[in-house]
């Protein structure tokens, strides 16, 4: 297989004079992986649409390469998106594609959060953790970026500075009018 050059481009996988793209693209584990790491977790995502989850408590599963994330709607009425992963031991804690809950829990100790991702019931507490275990720090991990245009709502697991999110999303979303919801993103006033 050919080897990347410093933008990831590999001469040969694809002709643009004839038009046609190598199979080793689509088979390729590394290309996959590298796919992965520079494509679907940098990148903003379409993660649903607000008609999936209309009312309190409503969710819905959805896909981001390889992680499975809940899309829902929490009690107040509030949209977030969040790793469908236990805080304890990582199993999902939600194993339906859609529905109303009022909270997600894990199969395996049975840990319990809230449609806000906070956690909100954990088996034995006080015997197994002597009642020092500090929930508000055991909540699910929600996605570190959401934003909305017209009920679609799209996420990125990014927190901090990426170059693909500086120099591609805040662009993409100035374009889009996507309206961010986010703690944060590089170049766009998220409070309008």
């Amino acid at each position: 297989m050919p080897t990347a050059d410093s933008h990831g481009y590999r001469p040969g996988l694809v002709d643009l004079k004839a038009g046609q793209i190598s199979r080793e693209i689509f088979v390729n584990e590394a290309i996959y992986q590298e796919e992965l790491e520079r494509v679907f977790a940098r990148a903003w995502l379409f993660v649903g649409h607000e008609s999936q989850i209309p009312n309190p408590s409503d969710f819905a599963v959805s896909g981001m390469g390889e992680e499975s994330v809940i899309l829902c709607r929490d009690r107040a009425g509030e949209v977030h998106v969040f790793l469908n992963s236990c805080r304890h031991r990582g199993m999902k804690v939600c194993r339906y594609d859609e529905g109303n809950t009022a909270v997600f829990t894990c199969p395996y100790h049975g840990w319990s959060y809230g449609t806000d991702g906070r956690l909100v019931g954990v088996p034995f507490l006080r015997e197994a953790y002597r009642s020092t275990l500090d929930r508000s720090q055991w909540g699910l991990v929600e996605v570190a970026q959401l934003a909305r245009y017209k009920d679609l709502l799209a996420q990125n697991l990014v927190a901090g500075d990426c170059t693909y999110c500086s120099v591609h999303a805040g662009a993409w979303v100035l374009w889009s009018g996507f309206r961010c919801e986010t703690r944060f993103l590089v170049g766009v006033d998220s409070s309008k």
